[in-house]
């Protein structure tokens, strides 16, 4: 309990208390002492009437320095800080602005429901003891829309507006709910709060820093209102979730390895982990957890023939369950169709330009099948395939190319296909681009000695490297190449592989919205010994599933819960794709031709497109975890998993100094509520401006004022 004044300053006239005084003592009458026999009989009446009215003038003295400082004191408007919540009247208005923490740590559950329950019951309570004058602005950490401050609400506005904010999936963005709330100050009031309930949760509290905030006035108050702190911060999550491969292929086995951590202060024993997929569960595990202490388990499991693969991995149920699902998905693909086209086919199997590639990309394991339909034409064939019946082409050491041929191959790679154009002598003498290849071949020469290929550093993820694990550089040690066509990437050209100086020896680079690399050596073994070493098949296939991956499948982005969507159509004319959510609901979203930087300097002259530039949009309604559907006209759907922050399970609060360093200039105020307690709102300190009492008391020293005085 304390005193809180708007007009401090205001306090130095308590000084005019001195006033009655001073004239008390000015306006005192100078007696003259004259002894007189003939009045000693009255002297003892005259002592007992003078001490009356002694009493009488020290009272009346009284009553006017305290009707004084009460005018002071009205003047400067002290408020009494207790507990109790804030209260409004007519006489003093009061603008409420209500912040409440829906972030993922707000769903733990306590004796009385979660955390947010708490908060909004509270925060409810303190909203139906306001008066009609008053106003409420209510504000969220997740999900809150628009720009500039929000309007103020009458009370049954704002209790509708309380109840509608959901508990979310996602890290709250408090540093951004602050500053909307002080900026929401803007409304004519005598008394401006500012509450803010919350668990203060280090993982979405301890990345708040504020600067620049206005020194808050003393009509101001900002209230830290920690919500139930005894439930404590015990909780199991899901650290991690790997999926190898990814995306898996339709009808074969793929392994979910997930790491689980107690985060709490006493052991687990026997916490189950559970695989889902679609509404079945297919496989489950246990762990025992030490205090702060993590484990892992994993699943082998095979993949639908056809169709989407949704899957989760799933914690039995604890205080927090948000922590406790993963989810992951995939569309299934078919088997890759691969053309290989022969430039010099020989009548000798081995002979052929194609043997080592092809025998690569069929090979299937015991009882099995290969991931690649394999097709094999000769360059006089050529005029008679149809690209758009394959996925991937490559051309080894082709030399002649008809103009038609050509130019469909060109319009097959633009609209998704993949392409390799592997060097041989034959191939030097006519390439099928016509500048759209992603590299320029020069005409062949030989290496001597011979060198290896290296991949660069910055390259040792890619995804044609995948299967070859850390450092793939040190598979290709022992190869040796003798011979290379010279090339020069063009465009958004990539080398994948060079020689230990630098020198490109695998170009990949987009073409449309397809794939297409050149490879400066031979698929045999003419110009080197790749197709001999062991690295050879894992390469090949890496290679293949890079640049024809249209029909393998696609596995779906992933993305922490509250993260704007970005959705790019293929199709650069749509309008408006629709997003389904968790929960089924299809919500429209416009899209938009993105707008160009502005640049520096005259303008310059527009540039020619053969294409409009695609429109784009962002989705920004992902606070809740689950599969979003992204619905194109014409087009399979695109699935992201959708999965809490990590930093959710980061539960330990924030402390009070910690606090006040992250809210520098202002003036903060704490409480707390309890799960438990029947009325927490009673348990939040408040505001209770003194002004009526005050009226009041000074209207009673006047009248008993004007009484006395009267009778003197």
């Amino acid at each position: 309990m304390g005193f809180q004044f708007f007009h401090s300053l205001l306090l130095w006239g308590l000084g005019l208390v001195l006033l009655p005084i001073l004239i008390h003592l000015l306006r005192r009458r100078l007696v003259r002492r004259h002894k007189l026999p003939t009045f000693e009989f009255l002297l003892r009446t005259q002592r007992r009437m003078t001490t009356r009215s002694r009493l009488r003038n020290w009272i009346l003295l009284a009553l006017r320095v305290s009707a004084v400082a009460v005018v002071v004191l009205l003047s400067a408007r002290p408020l009494l800080q207790m507990a109790g919540g804030e209260s409004g009247s007519a006489w003093s208005p009061l603008h409420l602005v209500i912040v409440l923490d829906n972030s993922g740590s707000m769903a733990y559950r306590t004796a009385s429901g979660t955390r947010l329950e708490v908060a909004r019951k509270a925060a409810e309570g303190l909203i139906r003891d306001l008066s009609s004058s008053d106003r409420v602005t209510i504000l969220a950490t997740v999900g809150e829309q628009g720009e500039g401050p929000p309007p103020p609400l009458l009370r049954d506005q704002a209790l509708a507006r309380l109840a509608s904010i959901g508990q979310t999936d996602a890290a709250g963005d408090a540093a951004l709910a602050i500053r909307r709330a002080l900026e929401s100050l803007s409304i004519p009031a005598d008394r401006r709060t500012v509450m803010v309930f919350s668990d203060f949760a280090r993982g979405d509290w301890d990345k708040v820093r504020v600067q620049g905030l206005r020194r808050l006035t003393p009509h101001t108050q900002l209230q830290m209102v920690r919500v139930a702190p005894e439930a404590g911060t015990e909780d199991v999550l899901i650290g991690g979730v790997t999926l190898r491969p990814w995306p898996p292929r339709a009808g074969a086995p793929f392994s979910v390895s997930v790491r689980v951590v107690n985060r709490g202060g006493a052991a687990k024993e026997r916490v189950p982990v559970s695989l889902y997929l679609g509404d079945d569960r297919i496989a489950s595990s246990e762990l025992s957890l030490q205090p702060g202490g993590d484990g892992g388990t994993s699943f082998r499991v095979r993949a639908p023939e056809k169709g989407v693969l949704l899957g989760r991995v799933e914690l039995g149920p604890d205080a927090l369950e948000t922590t406790n699902r993963h989810h992951f998905a995939a569309t299934m693909g078919q088997q890759l169709r691969v053309l290989l086209v022969d430039g010099d086919p020989q009548r000798g199997l081995l002979d052929s330009d194609t043997f080592y590639l092809a025998s690569a990309l069929r090979a299937a394991p015991p009882g099995g099948d290969s991931p690649m339909l394999v097709d094999v034409v000769a360059h006089y064939e050529i005029e008679k395939v149809k690209w758009e019946d394959y996925d991937f082409v490559a051309s080894c050491n082709v030399g002649s190319w008809p103009p038609e041929a050509a130019s469909s191959l060109q319009r097959f790679i633009e609209s998704g296909g993949g392409f390799l154009m592997a060097g041989g002598d034959l191939a030097a003498r006519s390439l099928p681009g016509g500048g759209w290849l992603p590299a320029v071949a020069g005409q062949p020469r030989p290496l001597s000695p011979p060198g290896h290929p290296a991949v660069p550093v910055n390259l040792q993820e890619h995804p044609v490297f995948a299967a070859l694990g850390q450092n793939p550089g040190r598979f290709f040690s022992r190869v040796r190449i003798g011979k290379i066509l010279p090339l020069s990437p063009s465009g958004q050209a990539v080398p994948l592989l060079t020689l230990t100086d630098g020198t490109p020896l695998l170009v990949a680079g987009p073409v449309g919205s397809g794939r297409a690399a050149i490879w400066a050596a031979t698929c045999d073994r003419d110009w080197g010994d790749l197709p001999v070493h062991p690295v050879f098949v894992p390469f090949a296939r890496g290679l293949v599933d890079f640049l024809g991956g249209r029909a393998k499948g696609r596995g779906s982005s992933f993305q922490d819960a509250g993260l704007p969507l970005e959705v790019r159509p293929s199709g650069a004319q749509e309008e408006s794709v629709r997003i389904r959510n968790p929960r089924g609901e299809e919500i429209a979203l416009r899209l938009e031709t993105p707008r160009a930087p502005a640049r520096p300097g005259p303008p310059a002259a527009p540039e020619r497109s053969s294409s409009p530039p695609a429109r784009q949009g962002s989705f920004t309604r992902t606070e809740q975890a689950g599969f979003y559907q992204v619905l194109f006209a014409g087009e399979a759907p695109q699935i992201v998993a959708v999965n809490p922050p990590a930093s959710e399970g980061e539960l330990d609060p924030l402390s009070e100094s910690a606090l006040r360093e992250r809210l520098p200039g202002v003036r903060i105020a704490f409480s707390s509520i309890r799960a438990g307690e029947g009325n927490p709102a009673r348990m939040v300190e408040g505001r209770t401006d003194l002004g009526p009492l005050l009226f009041l008391l000074l209207a009673g020293l006047l009248v008993v004022e004007g009484r006395l005085a009267d009778h003197s």
